[in-house]
């Protein structure tokens, strides 16, 4: 981390000391907020990759009971 990085994070946890509780609450909802919504944005890009590779792949025109056989048949349960 760079020594401006590490000012910047002190500079925020300074601010952050100083704000009552209520507050602090709020800012670690809000965190929280932030790392949900970037997960979020991870398994949007995963479900399109995995859209594009079945559309890739001709899986598209697989029913749910295609599906559930093949899960059945890949467990052993022929």
């Amino acid at each position: 981390m760079s020594k401006a990085e590490q000012l910047k994070d002190e500079a925020i946890l300074e601010k952050l000391r100083k704000l009552s509780s209520d507050k602090k609450r709020e800012i670690l909802d809000f965190l929280e907020f932030l790392e949900t919504r970037e997960k979020a944005k991870e398994w949007l890009e995963f479900d399109e990759w995995a859209v594009n590779l079945a559309k890739e792949r001709g899986f598209v025109n697989l029913t749910q009971g295609d599906i559930a056989q093949i899960v059945n048949d890949f467990r052993g349960g022929r």
